[in-house]
């Protein structure tokens, strides 16, 4: 009993040295709130690769999605900082396919911001694959 006492008094004065109170709590900033959505709904007959290109013509690598799945993906805010983008994807095919991973389909830039979010949806038909653009 003696022990239990000790044990809470020494945690309420932990607690008051170090000020940890709730309502003086400071919100983190994670990666997430500094990101665009991508969000890609892949419809076509093999995974897709994709791809950012910045503003400068420099392609970035955000993931792979699987057949008949969806996932999103973030656009990391610098990179949408950087100016206009377009986002690339392309079906992955195996080795010996005669399309192997060259035939893909991009958008026309995107002026992104924090917070914004694109939806793909890529269709079997590459060329028929929908870009949607979400402002915030």
């Amino acid at each position: 009993m003696r022990k239990g006492t000790l044990v809470a008094a020494v945690t309420v004065a932990l607690l008051q040295g170090l000020g940890a109170t709730s309502a003086n709590a400071e919100p983190v900033m994670g990666p997430a709130n500094n990101t665009v959505d991508l969000r890609v709904v892949n419809n076509h007959a093999s995974p897709v690769t994709v791809y950012v290109q910045d503003a400068r013509g420099r392609p970035h690598y955000l993931g792979r999605v699987a057949t008949s799945d969806f996932k999103i993906l973030e656009i990391p805010g610098d990179i949408a900082a950087m100016g206009d983008v377009k986002i690339q994807v392309y079906p992955w095919e195996p080795a010996w396919s005669l399309l192997g991973e060259s035939a893909g389909v991009a958008t026309k830039l995107l002026p992104l911001r924090i917070g914004d979010a694109v939806n793909i949806f890529v269709e079997t038909n590459l060329l028929a694959t929908q870009v949607e653009l979400e402002k915030s």
